[in-house]
């Protein structure tokens, strides 16, 4: 009954979905609650300031982007890089759709540490010119080896120690969700709000930095969430 399916398929006769029984493996869906606190977020970050060449810029433009997914940071082209921003693709959680773009702004210093990346070829984070793009597996050991003595240290910590960071600082769900491209759902999402969110990610990634770069012991004041 679905006029998308070619004819030829069709003349098979399928009734049922066998596939449709199946459950996903919950253990495999279920996220590690255990994010890095900001005291251990400030220590990564000053360890990864003392990290010189490619995996040092890496790692600070990681961060500095808000802990975005490693395997989508990693295949980054050098065509979707620019001096303000730089576009992801994003094909998580949309089988049989297309790859969303997802547009991060980019404040000084993350500006700066692409730079340092020196994007060339096709991929604009890559170890030989740009023919191949590093490995997600390459980033979170570098990120392992620049963490220090900080307990039970996982690359996949410092995404959820940044929406708990950002949290904690007043930045509203909404605008975390769009920064690190949580699934954006609903019809009043999908197909009615056109705002691109740019403004709130690099106020969002303002936050975060200034937290990171401000010494331990300092006020901290939370700013108002928006209303």
């Amino acid at each position: 009954s679905k006029g998308s399916i070619p004819l030829k398929f069709k003349a098979y006769g399928v009734t049922t979905n066998p596939a449709s029984d199946t459950e996903p493996d919950e253990g495999q869906n279920r996220s590690g609650k255990n994010p890095l606190t900001g005291e251990e977020l400030r220590t990564y970050w000053r360890g990864i300031k003392e990290v010189d060449g490619f995996p040092g810029a890496l790692l600070r433009l990681h961060l500095l982007t808000g802990g975005q997914r490693i395997q989508h940071l990693a295949t980054l082209l050098t065509s979707n890089s620019g001096e303000d921003s730089i576009v992801l693709i994003d094909a998580k959680g949309r089988p049989g759709k297309p790859a969303r773009r997802h547009v991060v702004p980019l404040l000084p210093a993350a500006a700066t540490a692409l730079r340092e990346c020196k994007p060339a070829g096709e991929y604009a984070l890559s170890t030989d010119g740009g023919v191949t793009h590093v490995g997600a597996t390459t980033l979170s050991q570098w990120a392992a080896d620049a963490a220090g003595e900080i307990p039970g240290f996982l690359a996949k910590r410092i995404r959820s120690g940044v929406e708990t960071l950002m949290a904690g600082q007043g930045v509203s769900q909404e605008v975390r969700g769009r920064l690190q491209s949580h699934g954006i759902s609903g019809v009043q999402n999908t197909s009615y709000n056109a705002h691109d969110y740019l403004a709130e990610k690099r106020d969002a990634l303002r936050t975060l930095f200034n937290f990171l770069q401000r010494k331990t012991g300092a006020k901290v004041v939370p700013i108002r969430a928006r209303a």
